[in-house]
């Protein structure tokens, strides 16, 4: 199953398959509030993956409008989805990235995002890295 890219749905039925070496979830939305409609349930399928697969490794790699809202200004208005984000990373193996590139199109520089988000260079070419690992690609 590594090197392909899955839907959402695929997420649960991971755990049906053997244990993969990571899960990489790449979010390329035109809506800018995405991330924070699909976190509760994101947020579960992760939880339920790491849960069968102990200390699994995940990365969301968002690269599109949606990731501007995991910027300090977002963290003010959009405080919830933070919090979740950030215990995300604190509590699970699961490591959250935005496009640096396309971040700096709206003016956003890498120093404007809180330590919980990494800013990579270029969305997709992390996304290539993950799944260059082995990662399983989940495209929502």
């Amino acid at each position: 199953m590594p090197g392909y890219a899955l839907a959402f749905n695929d997420l649960t039925a991971l755990l049906n398959e053997k244990r993969p070496v990571g899960v990489v979830i790449e979010i390329t939305s035109g809506d800018p509030l995405y991330l924070k409609k699909i976190m509760p349930e994101l947020e579960g399928d992760i939880r339920k993956l790491q849960k069968k697969f102990s200390k699994l490794p995940v990365a969301i790699v968002s690269h599109a409008r949606e990731s501007l809202i995991l910027s300090n200004e977002g963290s003010t208005k959009h405080k919830g989805l933070h919090r979740q984000i950030k215990n995300l990373s604190d509590n699970t193996n699961t490591t959250v990235h935005v496009c640096g590139t396309y971040a700096s199109w709206f003016d956003i520089s890498d120093s404007e995002f809180p330590d919980y988000i990494n800013v990579s260079p270029a969305g997709p070419v992390q996304v290539d890295d993950y799944t260059d690992l082995g990662y399983v690609h989940i495209e929502l």
